[in-house]
């Protein structure tokens, strides 16, 4: 994505001592992104990867989109003076002055349009009144959790025992605001409670998280439950979040639940800053309200949250690829290292790992920074120093990490790889030499087993362990000439191997030599054959080249050789 992260050169080691942001604050992901020379994708933080929605940026930008006006001390008619200055005059001269309400004007104190679609979209049509009427917005959820810390009533707080740790803001808060913590809820004015749990994962459904609080919440305590990252449950979700019904009926018995919510990681807008808190009663929104400071969220915010609620095709993106994303990052994940322990459910916008040892995080979280793609150091904040945290990205930018994680595990192996050069081919033709996992290769022609055997046995007499490089295709992966060799790297136990990735689209890449293999056999079949699992017969294909000076080679000469890598 190109963003180049003010600060320079990353960091030689991973973070700790005092939060960037100084005593009294946490330890956030965000911060990692000005650690690195060039931002390729950010996964310390849990944002949405779809990234900021284009109809809320749209919405926004139009703010800024009125008429420029410039007034001079000679008065007239604007137009006629606008036509006699030159254009750089214009920017240069300091007795000219521009016009920009949404900049230059203090918001209103209320935004009814705001009010209403989150309202609606907090608690549906139905209910939309009423959740109004308990609706508050702050600078971000921060300045929510903040002002509730403080605001409760004197005693100590608790965090949720039944999560190993939990979002540290909280924490923070109620430190800030003078209470001691405590481990027994029942003693606690304050119970911090963050459902799905950010960063391990945990989730209590509605009917389990309403019980625990029936069972422990004292009355006369505040309950605040930051429900931030159910949006990502999908369409139902908030049939599985804390009920109105629920809410209301503690609320009779003196326990006052507040639920909180951030918009900007669902709708990646951690920039803007704009948050909620749904309140037990109008009186309790109003008693929070009544010691915010003034115009908390500016209407930058208010516009883009605006256009976010109503862009429903985002929010059906999110809920389809958000999975998907995941799912794809676990797998291979998995493949590189089965030790590593997973957590959080399959609709999370990231994933929490337990690496097992402090060693190979620390490598993990600089490879990450070397490559340009931050993940979230459990050691700074959380004091877990074998975890680490992946936002779920997409897969073209998970490709990067996961190459540098490849990387990584090679030369924690001291496995020793060296390339020769390629044909004279045209430069587009070849997009690289790569490390891939070798689970990720898909063959797309079955092998002859006998030539399998033969190969081993050659390779087996071998002073020095020296084989051409696999060829696939940059985009499905799909193998075009080495299966017998995928065969023998696959007998030998190995997991990580070098491809060279081809753009197979390229008009001077054949599957055949003119007149020979079956007919008709194109491209499209390769690909598909592979990626349906339905392998052609062996040495149907006998892909080939053509060089710069216009002759067909066989397309092995586009693979180097791998010196080093069979044991």
């Amino acid at each position: 994505r190109g963003f180049a992260a003010p600060g320079g050169a990353a960091t030689s080691a991973p973070p700790s001592g005092e939060p960037a942001g100084g005593a009294g604050s946490e330890t956030h992901g965000g911060d990692d992104i000005y650690k690195v020379q060039q931002l390729v994708a950010d996964f310390s933080v849990t944002t949405n990867a779809l990234g900021p929605v284009p109809s809320a940026l749209a919405a926004m930008k139009k703010l800024m989109d009125v008429e420029m006006l410039w007034i001079t001390p000679r008065g007239g008619d604007v137009q006629a003076i606008l036509e006699e200055v030159d254009e750089d005059e214009l920017h240069l001269s300091s007795d000219r002055l521009a016009s920009a309400p949404a900049v230059e004007h203090y918001p209103a104190r209320t935004d009814a349009a705001l009010e209403e679609l989150t309202a609606g979209f907090l608690a549906g049509p139905s209910n939309m009144d009423d959740a109004r009427r308990r609706l508050l917005f702050g600078n971000g959820a921060s300045e929510l959790i903040d002002l509730l810390a403080r605001l409760a009533p004197d005693g100590p707080y608790c965090i949720s025992p039944h999560v190993q740790v939990q979002y540290r803001e909280y924490q923070r808060a109620c430190t800030n605001a003078g209470r001691k913590p405590t481990t027994d809820p029942k003693e606690a004015s304050v119970i911090c409670l963050v459902n799905p749990n950010n960063p391990t994962g945990d989730f209590l459904e509605q009917a389990e998280m309403e019980a625990w609080i029936t069972e422990n919440a004292a009355p006369g305590s505040w309950v605040l439950v930051d429900e931030s990252m159910l949006f990502w449950a999908g369409p139902d979700w908030y049939e599985r979040g804390v009920s109105s019904g629920f809410i209301k009926k503690m609320a009779k018995q003196h326990i006052h639940i507040f639920l909180v919510q951030s918009w900007t990681k669902i709708f990646s807008c951690t920039g803007l800053r704009i948050g909620t808190v749904l309140c037990p009663t109008p009186e309790k929104r109003d008693q929070v309200y009544a010691k915010q400071v003034p115009w908390s969220v500016n209407p930058f915010a208010r516009e883009y949250l605006k256009a976010a609620l109503q862009d429903t095709s985002y929010l059906q993106r999110t809920w389809k690829n958000t999975t998907r994303w995941r799912a794809h990052m676990v797998t291979r994940l998995q493949r590189l290292h089965p030790e590593w322990k997973i957590y959080g459910k399959p609709w999370l916008s990231w994933i929490w790992i337990d690496t097992g040892s402090t060693e190979i995080a620390d490598s993990v979280y600089e490879a990450a920074l070397k490559c340009g793609c931050p993940v979230r150091h459990a050691r700074s904040g959380y004091d877990l120093p074998t975890f680490i945290r992946l936002a779920v990205r997409r897969p073209y930018d998970f490709s990067v990490l996961y190459q540098a994680l490849l990387q990584r595990e090679c030369t924690s192996r001291d496995k020793h790889v060296t390339f020769g050069t390629y044909a004279d081919v045209q430069p587009s033709v070849v997009e690289g030499v790569r490390l891939v996992h070798i689970d990720d290769l898909m063959p797309h022609e079955q092998v002859l087993s006998d030539r399998a055997l033969k190969l081993q046995e050659y390779v087996r007499d071998l002073p020095k362990k020296i084989l051409p490089a696999i060829i696939v295709d940059s985009q499905y992966q799909v193998v075009l000439d080495g299966h017998h060799r995928l065969e023998l790297f696959r007998a030998a136990g190995m997991q990580i191997v070098p491809v060279v990735s081809l753009n197979y689209d390229h008009e001077d890449i054949l599957v055949n030599p003119p007149g020979v293999g079956p007919p008709g056999l194109t491209k499209e079949t390769v690909i598909s054959s592979a990626t349906r699992g339905k392998l052609l017969a062996p040495k149907s294909t006998q892909h080939v080249v053509r060089s710069r000076g216009g002759l067909l080679l066989p397309i092995i000469v586009l693979a180097p050789q791998i010196a080093e890598l069979v044991d």
